[in-house]
């Protein structure tokens, strides 16, 4: 029902929204997404200072938001949910499938790939306004806890006893861990030369753990800051781009601060590109990447980027029509450190041409802010699928597909505010968005 008088008729919805004054979704999603995030850091803690936190808690927690994000969306369903539901529908169907032909049931190989619908239709359920306010407030809290991280190591260290943690629900050996007297993550404190060769700390994590992660974190909000520049406004972008710049050094994530330079680059052109061309940056991405490791005789083994392609390349070659149909675990060990290959081996071929064509062609191109975030997207998990499968991580992969979902549901409602109050020109209809955050 719509409200009355001017500035009013700006919040009017549409039927299939649901209405703001419903304080279960303004609130409720967003505390789900940062549930999601933010449950590992605190089972640390709790595994630290507590007690001991067995695998089974880990997979329950995360199973637990997840039905949360399932259940809010469907209590807020919208029609445009229908693509991720019939996404879900086939991710549940081909796992049953494959656990009966391989007598092998993985529930893990499903809840990899079901966050992607799942916080799509979270991000649906949500009211888009307060979507800006929800990354403010979560990137405040992992930059907080990068500070103490880097401000005090030896308090981080001590709270969280990551390499604990990950020995105790993980399965890792101690002997995996580049240095053993460290409380920190495997690759906190790796061998070699480091992107950022002034940083003498260890790589930073925050409340991810484990500094890849975190790498992958900064490029989303890249991502998001530069496809919602007016949504933002230039005071919360400047935040949000200083405070990422220093988690990136901190994390040295060299895939991370290359993707982060690209998104920047493809925000600004992807606007000027024709419609639905986002969904072309993965099969250009796996042809040149093919192209440079054998053109220029690459070889895998070290734990670089040209390394970690020609180990991708070399994997792929090397499966056959089982491991292409998702029937086949022989390589499921290897394929970790090739998200491409992982999406293969635990999902067949169709299942990675599915998944991409929900990414890159179903998701809606009727604003400037859905143009750019499609093209860093599809541009961020191109990159990401080729060294690791890190992207489907709860702890990065729930921010991106929520935010995803919110733009998605914007439009809907920006078309009804436009066929209700035709005389609105859309400077004034957007003007509330276009103020900084900070200023509310």
């Amino acid at each position: 029902m719509m409200r009355s008088g001017g500035r009013d008729n700006f919040f009017a919805y549409p039927a299939d929204s649901v209405p703001t004054s419903d304080a279960t979704f303004r609130v409720a999603p967003a505390l789900v997404l940062i549930a999601s995030m933010c449950f590992n850091v605190v089972l640390a803690f709790v595994n630290a200072h507590v007690m001991g936190v067995p695998t089974a808690l880990v997979i329950a927690a995360q199973a637990a938001l997840t039905a949360a994000a399932l259940g809010l969306a469907l209590l807020a369903w919208k029609p445009q949910m229908e693509a991720s539901i019939a996404l879900l529908a086939v991710f549940g169907l081909f796992a049953v499938f494959r656990g009966l032909v391989m007598a092998q049931p993985d529930p893990k190989l499903l809840s990899d790939v079901a966050i992607i619908p799942i916080f799509m239709m979270l991000g649906m359920a949500s009211d888009d306004r307060n979507l800006g306010r929800t990354v403010l407030a979560l990137h405040t809290i992992v930059f907080a806890v990068f500070l103490l991280e880097v401000v005090v190591p030896h308090a981080y260290s001590s709270l969280l006893n990551i390499q604990e943690y990950y020995i105790k629900t993980r399965g890792n050996k101690i002997d995996q861990f580049y240095n053993t007297n460290s409380d920190l993550f495997i690759s906190a404190t790796r061998p070699g030369s480091r992107l950022f060769s002034f940083v003498d700390w260890p790589r930073s994590s925050s409340i991810f753990l484990e500094p890849v992660s975190l790498g992958n974190y900064c490029s989303i909000i890249v991502a998001f800051a530069c496809s919602c520049i007016k949504r933002l406004g230039w005071t919360s972008v400047a935040y949000l781009m200083i405070t990422t710049a220093a988690m990136l050094v901190g994390c040295d994530g060299r895939l991370g601060t290359a993707t982060c330079v690209l998104i920047i680059i493809v925000c600004v052109i992807g606007p000027l590109l024709p419609r639905r061309t986002a969904v072309l940056y993965l099969p250009l991405t796996i042809a040149f990447v093919f192209v440079l490791v054998i053109g220029a005789g690459l070889e895998p083994g070290s734990d670089d980027f040209p390394g970690r392609l020609a180990y991708t390349v070399n994997l792929l070659r090397s499966y056959g029509v089982a491991e292409y149909l998702g029937f086949s675990n022989e390589l499921l060990g290897k394929s970790m450190d090739a998200g491409v290959a992982y999406i293969i081996t635990t999902q067949s071929l169709p299942g990675l041409l599915l998944i991409w064509a929900y990414v890159g062609w179903s998701g809606r191109e009727d604003t400037p802010e859905q143009i750019r975030f499609a093209h860093a997207l599809s541009l961020y998990l191109a990159l990401s699928m080729m060294v690791s499968f890190s992207f489907l991580s709860i702890k990065t992969g729930a921010l991106l597909w929520f935010i995803q979902g919110a733009l998605q549901s914007g439009s809907a409602r920006q078309a009804t505010r436009r066929f209700a109050n035709p005389n609105q020109d859309e400077k004034k209809v957007l003007a509330p968005t276009e103020r900084s955050l900070w200023a509310r």
